[in-house]
C-alpha cells in the first residue's frame, strides 16, 4: 500500500510527464488534456492508455474534437480531484519562481537561495508535501547542474521552461480562469467552453430527442443608469442581476457574463416552451425589485432586463445559435424593452423547465 509520500510523489511524477507530453504532441494546453494525460501516466485507466497508444502509433493528430470525445469516454464532467489538490499547492508559488526565474538564469547562486528558501516554507505546511517534493527535486537538480561540466545556463534555463510550463498548466487548471471576477458567475470563456461542449454533445446524439435552449440577457438602459448612479451602483446591479438570475435556474445550467451588461444562459436538455417560462421568470423577477444603495439606502428605482431566446437546430454552430439569440434580444429591445423574444413560437402545452 502506498504511504501518503508516496502518492504525492506520483502525483508530482505524473504532472510533469503529462506537460512534458502534450507539448511533445502540440496538444492545446486545457484541462481536459491535463486531465487525459495525467491519468496516462498515473496508469490508472489501462483501456484509455490502449486506445492513446493505438492513436500515438499511428500518428493520429489528437484535435479538439478527438480530445473532447476521449475526455467524455471516460471521465466525469469534473477535474481530476489529484489534480485538483496539486493545483491548489502550487498556484501561488509557481507564479512567484517564474518571474524570479527569468532573472536568475546566470546566478546559480540567488537560483539556489530562492529555492532552498521555498523548500523550508513549505515544510511548515503538510497539506502541499507534493509540492515541496518538487521543489527539493528542482534543488537537487540545481545541484547537479552546478557540479556537472555542462552548461549551468542551459541547466537552468531548462528548469525555468519547466517551471513556467507548470505555471501556465496550474493557470489553465484554476477555477478562477473560468469565474467572472465582478459577479461570481461564469465568464465569456466558461461560457464558450460549455457551448461548445453542449453543441458536440448533439452531433454525437441519434435520433431527435437532443435539444437546449440559449438566453441572451441584457439589462435595459444600463449607460444611463451608469451615467446617473455612477458606477460602483452599476456594478452592484451586474451582481445583483447575475445572483438572480443563478437563483433561479438549475443546477445543470450554467450562467455566464457574456460582456458588459450582457448575460447568457444554457439550459441544457429544455425545449423551446420550458425556455421560454424561465426566461419570463426572470424578466419578472428582475423588474420587481426597488434597488437602493449604500447604508444610507438611495434610492435607485427599478431596472428591467430583455432576453433573446434560441433553442437548439440540427446541424447549428456555436455562432449559429448566438446569432440567432442575439437577433431576438435585439428584437425585444426594439419592441419596448423588458420581455422576451424567442426564434420561434410557443407550444400550447407548458410543463415546468427541468
Amino acid at each position: 500500500m502506498e504511504s501518503e509520500k508516496e502518492k504525492f510523489e506520483k502525483i508530482v511524477r505524473c504532472f510533469r510527464a503529462a506537460i512534458k507530453k502534450m507539448a511533445d504532441l502540440s496538444i492545446p494546453p486545457i484541462t481536459q488534456n491535463y486531465t487525459i494525460w495525467y491519468e496516462y501516466y498515473s496508469q490508472t485507466n489501462l483501456l484509455m492508455n490502449k486506445e492513446l497508444d493505438g492513436l500515438i502509433a499511428f500518428n493520429q493528430p489528437f484535435t479538439p474534437v478527438k480530445s473532447r470525445e476521449i475526455y467524455k469516454r471516460y471521465f466525469d464532467a469534473s477535474p481530476n480531484k489529484k489534480l485538483d489538490e496539486l493545483r491548489k499547492a502550487v498556484q501561488k508559488l509557481i507564479g512567484q519562481l517564474s518571474v524570479q526565474l527569468t532573472e536568475l538564469v546566470g546566478d546559480m547562486d540567488i537560483y539556489e537561495e530562492v529555492l532552498s528558501s521555498c523548500e523550508t516554507d513549505l515544510k511548515e505546511n503538510l497539506e502541499i508535501t507534493a509540492l515541496n517534493k518538487l521543489i527539493s527535486t528542482l534543488l537537487e537538480e540545481t545541484r547537479k547542474a552546478r557540479s556537472s561540466s555542462q552548461s549551468t545556463n542551459i541547466q537552468v534555463a531548462q528548469l525555468n521552461a519547466e517551471i513556467k510550463s507548470m505555471h501556465s498548466a496550474i493557470a489553465e487548471l484554476s477555477e478562477e480562469n473560468l469565474i467572472d471576477p465582478l459577479t461570481g458567475i461564469g465568464n465569456r470563456r466558461a461560457f464558450d467552453e460549455t457551448l461548445e461542449n453542449i453543441l458536440l454533445d448533439g452531433k454525437n446524439e441519434s435520433g431527435e430527442s437532443f435539444t437546449f435552449c440559449l438566453l441572451m440577457l441584457d439589462i435595459d438602459h444600463f449607460k444611463k443608469f451608469n451615467d446617473t448612479h455612477g458606477h460602483l451602483a452599476g456594478d452592484g446591479v451586474l451582481r445583483y442581476v447575475a445572483q438572480i438570475i443563478k437563483k433561479h435556474i438549475k443546477g445543470q445550467d450554467l450562467v455566464a457574463r457574456y460582456g458588459g451588461e450582457e448575460f447568457s444562459v444554457i439550459l441544457p436538455n429544455t425545449e423551446y416552451y420550458q425556455g421560454e417560462i424561465v426566461a419570463q421568470s426572470l424578466v419578472d423577477i428582475i423588474a420587481k425589485r426597488s434597488l437602493t444603495a449604500g447604508k444610507e439606502k438611495r434610492p435607485l428605482g427599478n431596472v428591467t432586463a430583455s432576453i433573446g431566446l434560441a433553442e437548439y437546430r440540427l446541424n447549428d454552430v456555436a455562432a449559429s445559435i448566438i446569432d440567432r439569440a442575439d437577433k431576438c434580444l435585439y428584437s425585444a429591445k426594439s419592441q419596448g424593452r423588458n420581455q422576451v423574444v424567442g426564434d420561434k413560437t410557443s407550444k400550447s402545452s407548458k410543463t415546468n423547465h427541468s
